[in-house]
């Protein structure tokens, strides 16, 4: 498994290999368009596709992750040393490579690993930048040597990589995907990556009228850092589609454009005069290709209801918004007030149902309470039925002028009589009805009882019946 992971990973690596465009010379004037167009014939020669390893002791790939650079930016150029089993090879002489006018940010060496029976290899991986001040323009990755000892016989010797040429650009345009392989009404999140030098004018009317059809543009957002002599605009398109693609179409998010231009210094202006003139250029990047999942059943309902709320008009908001919610409403209401009426006939069904007490009653009743009042040897027992007596003669006589029991009972004596409603009760009775309670009173609260007491108290409830008239 370790011997056919390495197998691949180098194939990948040789194949990238074989696209580089080797220049000779540190600067020339071919534009990008020559390089990408050698690249691709390069990338489509028998060599990438039949690939055979040769009897050299020692083979050194190299490839880079972009061809075009722009400051503030990193390249990564990989190595691939790879060599025959005797061989000892000085890795060690890659950490002291000259890359001229590339700087060397950093650099990575990898442990040695085993390619197959015959072979080992390794990857140096380093962190390229160019200078601020190089001017705009082609650029080459010089070739270096690596140093090699044949332990069978002991002979040395030395392998050279290829030349790289990457050019110098004032601005770099990116677009990245977050998922290319999609279904219908997906959202796809679209980063537009823009860096560029500070004295390039981006034109702004263009970038905001740019469309990706078939897709749709759902939602926009940008922003933009300045660092240095480097500003840096991200722009994040949330995108979508609504149609299939077909057997034999799937949609791509086109190339995107951006055209800008280079303000001229204060210098080559004054010199040109009137005839100096902005030259606009384009900066594109490559399409992208998106795959629809075709396994969901095609059809014919239309999938425009995808892209947001469908609108209601106002007759289904009323019956099936307006119209449950008030009838809801009213029968919350309706249970409210049930409630409330049952509540109160259960405290009605509560209510004791009172009697009206009339004269006659009373009187029967105070009757009955005399018959009772006689001395007995049980202090407890006589004060217990002069209470009776004297809550009967209460209700009696309020009963008789007209007053309610609960007031009959609650008022003192003194003001028992001020409440005789129309005089009912005559001068003697009134005097008579006092004395009673006197008698009364002396009873219930008095320390020592007397068997004549009773007797007064009786007879003076007798004359009350008697005066009062009731019983006529």
């Amino acid at each position: 498994m370790r011997h056919l992971f390495a197998l691949l990973t180098f194939i990948g690596m040789f194949s990238w290999g074989y696209c580089f465009t080797p220049v000779h010379g540190q600067e020339t004037q071919e534009n990008e368009t020559s390089i990408a167009a050698t690249a691709k014939s390069e990338s489509d020669s028998p060599l990438k596709k039949e690939f055979l390893l040769t009897d050299r002791p020692l083979e050194i790939w190299t490839f880079i992750d972009d061809y075009r650079i722009i400051p503030g930016k990193t390249l990564h150029l990989t190595v691939q040393v790879l060599w025959m089993l005797g061989i000892t090879v000085n890795l060690e002489g890659l950490a002291d490579v000259d890359l001229s006018p590339f700087v060397i940010e950093g650099i990575i060496i990898s442990e040695r690993q085993i390619f197959d029976n015959m072979h080992d290899f390794a990857v140096v991986t380093y962190a390229l930048s160019l200078p601020p001040n190089m001017k705009e323009g082609i650029y080459s990755i010089p070739s270096f040597k690596l140093s090699y000892i044949n332990t069978v016989d002991s002979k040395e010797g030395a392998a050279s990589s290829a030349p790289i040429a990457v050019k110098k650009m004032p601005i770099l345009v990116e677009g990245k995907i977050d998922k290319d392989v999609i279904c219908i009404g997906d959202r796809i999140r679209y980063t537009l990556t823009i860096r560029y030098e500070n004295d390039i004018k981006l034109l702004w009317d263009t970038l905001d009228k740019i469309q990706f059809p078939p897709f749709e543009v759902l939602k926009k957002e940008s922003s933009t850092q300045t660092e240095g002599g480097l500003t840096k605009t991200v722009i994040d398109y949330t995108l979508a589609t609504y149609e299939l693609g077909g057997k034999e179409r799937n949609p791509e998010i086109p190339e995107v454009s951006v055209l800008y231009y280079k303000e001229p210094d204060s210098q080559s202006a004054a010199s040109r005069g009137n005839d100096s003139s902005l030259v606009t250029k384009e900066a594109h990047t490559t399409p992208i290709p998106i795959l629809i999942n075709t396994l969901l059943k095609s059809v014919d309902v239309p999938l425009e209801g995808l892209k947001g709320p469908v609108p209601y008009s106002k007759e289904h908001v009323f019956f099936y918004g307006y119209m449950p919610f008030g009838g809801g409403i009213l029968l919350l209401l309706l249970f409210g007030m049930l409630t409330i009426r049952a509540s109160m006939q259960k405290q009605a069904e509560k209510k004791p149902i009172t009697t009206a007490i009339t004269p006659h009653i009373a009187l029967e009743e105070l009757k009955a309470v005399m018959l009772k009042l006689e001395y007995t040897d049980n202090d407890a027992l006589n004060k217990e039925n002069a209470q009776l007596a004297g809550k009967a003669l209460r209700t009696y006589l309020g009963a008789f002028t007209g007053i309610s029991d609960e007031l009959a009972q609650s008022l003192t004596t003194s003001c028992f009589f001020e409440n005789n409603g129309q005089n009912k009760l005559s001068e003697d009775a009134t005097t008579v009805a006092r004395e009673s309670f006197r008698l009364l009173d002396s009873l219930i609260f008095g320390k020592q009882i007397h068997k004549e007491t009773f007797k007064k108290t009786r007879d003076s409830l007798e004359d009350v019946v008697r005066l009062t008239g009731i019983n006529k």
